[in-house]
């Protein structure tokens, strides 16, 4: 049976092409260190404290983010048009046809970015060498980082969640994300999780992974929603691996993987660039 962060980070990736964080509301930078498995990111250190050089792009702002799982998900109001008073409440519903159904609203988006990922594989093959980078370690290199946002997601068919907000911070395209600075639940049946930030979240991210590849050369390798190292929590959480022999040694070309190098052969601008123009379609 599919579990709900399978869900919820699949659709997530289905549709914006990044990881989701599971829970949403994990805070997440760019240069994090750590691991994934069963869908969630462990955070186990940074570049910078690993004393691994890196560089960022300068931030790219990009559009307001507004998705719902399609057909599953219904959010009504009961406020009247020209009800716009200051002290005016109405009441807002969400309400949720299937297990794992998502409301996501975003908005004021900025994508942060490490820059220069070749020079970052090199500083990442030569700390392999020395003992300091694993091979089971993943580094975040994308983070959207948001405005007020509002993340739901239905543990079963039939979930709801109800709010009562200001009749003012329902005027815009984003109510429910435009509600959370001024709002309270009223109830709440059925939700898997629910993230009302004001102050904003970074609940997508893109992740490399330094990999193996067929003729022994160690490249970066982009995480896709599907990977999966089976990292049990019995596993050393500080990064030392489990197996037996060289752990590092073992498989490392089990499926083949974009990198880098292959977006630079295909004379593209590299994932960021593509990345941002696909989130400003939506």
């Amino acid at each position: 049976m599919t579990s709900i962060p399978e869900l919820y980070t699949r659709e997530m990736h289905t549709k914006y092409e990044y990881l989701a964080c599971w829970l949403p509301s994990t805070r997440l930078a760019v240069g994090d260190v750590g691991l994934v498995a069963r869908h969630r990111f462990r955070k186990l250190t940074t570049l910078s404290e690993l004393g691994i050089p890196f560089t960022r792009e300068a931030d790219s702002p990009i559009s307001d983010l507004n998705y719902s799982s399609t057909d599953y998900v219904a959010v009504t109001s009961d406020a009247r048009p020209g009800a716009s008073a200051s002290d005016a409440v109405s009441h807002l519903s969400i309400s949720f046809a299937r297990s794992g159904a998502t409301l996501f609203q975003a908005s004021g988006c900025v994508l942060e970015t490490i820059g220069n990922l070749p020079a970052l594989e090199a500083a990442l093959r030569t700390a392999h060498e020395d003992g300091t980078w694993r091979l089971k370690y993943v580094v975040v290199t994308e983070v959207v980082r948001t405005g007020p946002t509002a993340v739901l997601v239905a543990e079963h068919s039939g979930a709801q969640l109800d709010l009562q907000v200001s009749t003012g911070g329902l005027t815009g395209l984003l109510p429910v994300a435009d509600a959370t600075a001024k709002c309270q639940v009223t109830n709440r049946l059925g939700i898997a999780a629910d993230v009302l930030a004001p102050a904003g979240a970074t609940p997508l991210f893109n992740a490399v992974q330094l990999r193996k590849r067929l003729l022994g050369q160690y490249e970066l390798v982009f995480r896709s929603d599907d990977d999966d190292d089976g990292v049990s929590d019995d596993d050393d959480s500080q990064g030392a691996d489990c197996e037996t022999g060289d752990p590092d040694e073992q498989n490392e070309t089990e499926m083949a993987r974009v990198t880098w190098a292959d977006l630079a052969r295909d004379d593209t601008d590299g994932p960021t660039n593509e990345r941002a123009l696909d989130l400003r379609r939506h």
